[in-house]
């Protein structure tokens, strides 16, 4: 092994031939909650899995992680040094060797060669398979394998920051995940310029190349690109053409267009519409609207082929008559089961087998029902699957008059004089609060009457009321909230136009059936890992029932844009989160996704 000479906090230098001594005692370290699972393959930070499926590379945060952030507000740079020492090395352990101009050939003439370096190894188990990590503040390189020197190296040292050797990525111990700062990443790109200009010397020392040289605009110049330039149009995104009272399909297409994980599936060819062959595949119809749409045209396109699968597969939604969007959207999600090749019967079958189908392991989740005896205590489980949380709307759907005939000011006012704002946060507040349920016949209570001999027809219910708890066993990858707008009273239907607030992000970890039976033990929702979800898509309605019209607001890179069938407009949050009283459908994307989910 090379000596690497590292600014910062040294370790003792090995003599050569000497036997390093243990840097960890034999008894096992403490692991840290949110490092103590096997080292990911990479970041599990949902926004670098989402940038990385489109064409655009994004642009690191300034700052990675706090802990960096307090490194860097320290002025201490140490880090950056060292990185980019070890990640020239590296290039040569792994990728090129360094030339030697000094070598003669058997016959005396000499010849340009390259030293190979050896690859690096494990400090304490000398293991040199994948996954080693180079320590920033000292000279340690630890193993990530069933014996995991890199980590105990942290517990034993406190060394907060190390580094992938062969894919140049940083990796905070206290994060406990990789993080992607713009001055790292930008140095790892200038190594791999650097080594991609040695390697290309190598193979052509002779050839004659232009010598390029890093330039910056400065303000002048900004400002003339700025002004002489012409935004290119953003890629995969596309109109769709009405076909006739179609904006409800339309609405959801381009949630689905936009979706990432779909995005991803489709575009990394899991399911290829010319090799699949079954007619009528909803899948197959999918995969074309997502060639389309990355096709180059920016023309609105005419979803004809989709829309007669549609028609073909959900004899209720044939026809020009209005539809509702919701209806459209779980058709969709049970049309593209029943065609994927990954799929089983059913999203959750009796044996917990889960539904690997691209649309159950995008939008399904496991919602759980807890009823709980007061005589017995005993307590009955249900899971059912999950595809969509409806949430009930409180307030008047139509302006009242008062008994003194006057009308009341506006739907919202109404709410407020009721105490029943209607947000996101209130209506899962609602959803999931404990309710009693009478004559509730308890089967371990039925055990006990049948054992001393009552007949089952004259048990009586229980005298006390058993409760009931809705919560989410599983959380989905991406959530889809269904705002309860329209309801039916006889013949009479009527829409609810009560304003729905919904936040950018939200941290669902309250609503699970861990955060319940933590509470009910008398722990503390402290204790549980964030949930957190951001917004990605709002399907809204605008007018009347008969004659409404369905617009959505889609985020794509970073950026939102409002999609009004064949027009697409640019929109910020700020116009999404003020369309609370025409929010019919919102989609929330997990912030962190486990690998199993991609």
């Amino acid at each position: 092994m090379h000596a690497v000479k590292l600014k910062g906090r040294q370790s003792k230098p090995i003599k050569k031939g000497a036997k390093r001594k243990a840097e960890t005692p034999n008894t096992v370290l403490p692991l840290d909650q949110s490092v103590q699972n096997d080292f990911p393959s990479q970041s599990s930070n949902v926004r670098r899995v989402v940038q990385s499926t489109q064409s655009l590379k994004p642009i690191p945060p300034k700052n990675g992680c706090l802990h960096l952030k307090e490194y860097k507000e320290n002025n201490r740079y140490t880090y950056l040094d060292n990185y980019n020492t070890i990640a020239e090395l590296s290039m040569h352990w792994y990728r090129i060797g360094i030339p030697n101009e000094g070598v003669r050939d058997f016959d005396g003439l000499r010849r340009d060669r390259e030293i190979i370096l050896s690859p690096q190894k494990c400090s304490i188990c000398s293991f040199k398979g994948d996954r080693l990590h180079a320590c920033l503040d000292c000279v340690f390189i630890g193993c990530w394998h069933d014996q995991r020197h890199a980590l105990k190296h942290f517990h034993g040292t406190t060394h907060t920051f190390a580094m992938d050797i062969v894919r140049l990525a940083l990796f905070c111990f206290k994060c406990g995940d990789y993080v992607y700062d713009l001055d790292f990443e930008t140095a790892k790109t200038l190594q791999e310029v650097r080594v991609a200009e040695k390697e290309s010397n190598l193979k052509e020392p002779c050839a004659k190349r232009a010598r390029y040289v890093s330039w910056q605009p400065n303000s002048e110049e900004a400002a003339n690109i700025s002004k002489d330039s012409t935004p290119l149009p953003c890629s995969g995104l596309r109109g769709l053409f009405n076909m006739g009272a179609t904006c409800f399909m339309n609405a959801i297409l381009q949630t689905f267009l936009t979706n990432p994980l779909i995005k991803n599936y489709f575009m990394t060819d899991k399911h290829n519409n010319k090799l699949c062959g079954t007619a009528g595949c909803m899948c197959c119809e999918i995969d074309n609207l997502f060639q389309e749409f990355h096709s180059g045209e920016k023309k609105p396109y005419p979803p004809c082929s989709f829309l007669h699968a549609m028609w073909l597969s959900s004899k209720e939604l044939a026809g020009y008559a209005e539809q509702d969007a919701h209806e459209f959207y779980l058709a969709a999600i049970n049309k593209m089961h029943s065609d994927s090749k990954e799929s089983i019967s059913e999203p959750l079958n009796r044996n917990g087998q889960k539904c690997e189908c691209i649309m159950h392991k995008t939008f399904g989740g496991v919602f759980q029902s807890r009823i709980k005896c007061k005589v017995c205590n005993d307590v009955k489980t249900k899971e059912e699957p999950l595809v969509e949380w409806q949430l009930h709307l409180r307030g008047s759907p139509t302006p009242q008059k008062k008994k003194n005939g006057h009308t009341k000011a506006s739907i919202e006012n109404d709410a407020n004089e009721m105490g029943d704002k209607n947000t996101l946060q209130l209506c899962l507040e609602r959803y999931t609060a404990e309710e009693q349920i009478k004559d509730y016949k308890c089967d371990n209570c039925n055990l006990n009457y049948l054992e001393e001999g009552v007949p089952f027809n004259q048990i009586p219910a229980s005298s006390e009321a058993c409760t009931r708890r809705f919560s989410c066993k599983k959380l989905p990858p991406v959530l889809t909230f269904v705002v309860e707008r329209f309801s039916r009273e006889g013949k009479t239907t009527s829409k609810n136009e009560a304003p729905f607030e919904f936040p950018e992000e939200i941290n669902m970890t309250k609503w699970t059936s861990l955060a319940q039976e933590v509470l009910e033990q008398g722990g503390s929702l402290d204790d549980l890992p964030d949930f957190k979800y951001n917004l990605i898509s709002v399907v809204n309605h605008e007018g009347k029932i008969n004659t409404g019209h369905y617009t959505v607001y889609c985020k794509n890179r970073d950026q939102w844009f409002l999609f009004d069938d064949h027009a697409v407009k640019l929109a910020d949050i700020d116009d999404v989160l003020q369309s609370k009283r025409k929010a019919y459908l919102c989609f929330y994307i997990a912030d962190t996704l486990e690998y199993d989910q991609l």
